[in-house]
């Protein structure tokens, strides 16, 4: 076998073609890893910032938003509720896969005693982010799509160029198991891809601070599945005795199918069985809400005092505060609305989980969402997210409303009793080895294909 390997690897660097391949695998591997990991490190260094000089960096970015005070007066429990820092979606240690969709997800979402559903929403976004997973070049994406492209270049013409010009034929007369030569072509580019894109990813995980072991080790073991998926599909293909252009031909057609092709498939099989709501239709609703919560007004605030009679009030209802008066109907209108919002989080989560069960069709698919579990962002996670700050601010209201409603003063020693916000920073690795292992089952069912028609490989 090392004899083999060795008379490969001669033949294999004395093509230039080969050795251009690999090099440009490897620039690109390499310029994305850094991209991917300097990224990661300056999301994480801007989400560690206090919340002043975030406050401060995107009034920067945004000139036309409103001035914000350092020292925001906390005399008041008004003051004080409104004064709560962004609640935020721990990254995992795979971050610096996939860094640009936590864009796409608000991993903020402030609370308050007002709505952040209805007052300018920048959290909580509607779309499914599984459509802009392609359109972002992050690390893991350009490894899913320049792998088997990698693979073709260095596979297409591995058998049909020798049979075209004859040298085939000779090689059977010569050896009587002409399988191991091709066996051992492709274990050589399997080891060569192997070793880029291990290396690339390295550098990518080191070059984020919080990026941990677990994360790194899970990833490699997807990169090892996915060549060994692409290397068994191109070895497949070097069985079919046809020119190597139409192999060329078949195998990018193979690429599209599974990687653009088959992912569509998916995901409009996933809206079936889950589909999203009508955001017209939730749009809509929310300002039939807001005209009821409106009209409802005072009736809400008197309801609200009645049910409270140890807060007593001094003069009429009509005179008490804006943030006094209109806080029973906010309450009242978020209510109605939270229950539309979660709809949301929820289609996409069944959708995600949808996806995940039917992913070993496609393996692109599969790397990527490895790669969302990884990073933190998949939207099972996102929906747990939002789901423990929806109970956070139902403590965080049910601490501040009757205080703001007695227009009670402010002291240190309610601040030492604030509800604390707790989010969970586990990762789910069930999940994201179940990816790998459906991957794996796959690439098994192909080599063990492959082997059983090595046979063919004798025939001239």
């Amino acid at each position: 076998m090392m004899k083999l390997l060795s008379v490969e690897w001669t033949r294999f660097r004395r093509n230039p073609l080969n050795i251009w391949i690999i090099s440009l695998f490897l620039l690109l591997l390499t310029i994305s890893a850094i991209w991917s990991g300097l990224a990661a490190r300056e999301f994480r260094a801007k989400a560690s910032m206090p919340v002043a000089q975030q406050a401060a960096t995107n009034q920067a970015e945004m000139h036309d938003a409103p001035k914000m005070s350092e020292d925001a007066p906390k005399s008041t429990a008004y003051a004080a509720s409104s004064a709560k820092e962004p609640l935020r979606l721990p990254a995992l240690g795979g971050l610096v896969l996939n860094v640009s969709q936590m864009d796409l997800l608000s991993p903020t979402i402030k609370i308050s005693t007002s709505s952040r559903h209805t007052d300018g929403r920048t959290s909580d976004q509607l779309f499914n982010p599984l459509m802009h997973e392609f359109g972002l070049l992050d690390f893991a994406t350009v490894f899913a799509l320049l792998t088997p492209l990698a693979i073709i270049a260095l596979t297409y013409g591995l058998v049909q160029e020798d049979r075209e010009s004859g040298v085939w034929r000779l090689v059977c007369t010569q050896t009587p198991h002409p399988w191991r030569l091709v066996f051992t072509a492709l274990t050589l580019r399997y080891g060569l891809l192997l070793l880029i894109g291990t290396t690339a990813s390295v550098l990518a995980f080191l070059l984020d601070p919080e990026s941990t072991g677990i994360a790194a080790g899970q990833w490699l073991l997807m990169l090892a599945v996915y060549n060994l998926v692409w290397l068994s599909i191109a070895g497949l293909f070097t069985l079919l005795q046809i020119s190597s252009g139409a192999v060329a031909i078949a195998m990018l057609g193979t690429w599209l199918l599974l990687t653009f092709g088959v992912p569509a498939g998916i995901g409009w099989a996933a809206d079936r069985s889950s589909p999203m709501p009508s955001r017209m239709k939730a749009i809509l609703d929310i300002r039939q809400f807001q005209e009821q919560t409106n009209q409802q007004r005072e009736s809400l605030l008197t309801g609200w005092f009645q049910a409270h009679p140890e807060i007593k009030v001094n003069g009429p209802l009509k005179s008490l505060p804006r943030e006094i008066n209109g806080l029973p109907a906010t309450l009242q209108l978020d209510s109605r609305i939270r229950p539309l919002m979660v709809q949301f989080d929820e289609a996409r989560k069944h959708q995600f989980e949808f996806m995940e069960r039917w992913s070993s069709l496609s393996p692109s698919l599969g790397v990527i969402l490895l790669s969302d579990r990884l990073a933190g962002i998949d939207a099972p996670r996102y929906a747990d997210f939002v789901q423990a700050v929806n109970r956070f601010e139902d403590q965080w209201r049910g601490f501040f409303v009757p205080l703001i409603m007695a227009s009670a003063p402010w002291s240190e020693d309610q601040q030492k009793a604030l509800p604390l916000f707790i989010v969970s920073t586990d990762d789910n690795s069930s999940a994201s080895l179940s990816l790998s292992i459906s991957q794996l089952k796959i690439a098994l069912i192909l080599l063990l294909l492959l082997y059983g028609l090595r046979g063919r490989f004798a025939k001239i």
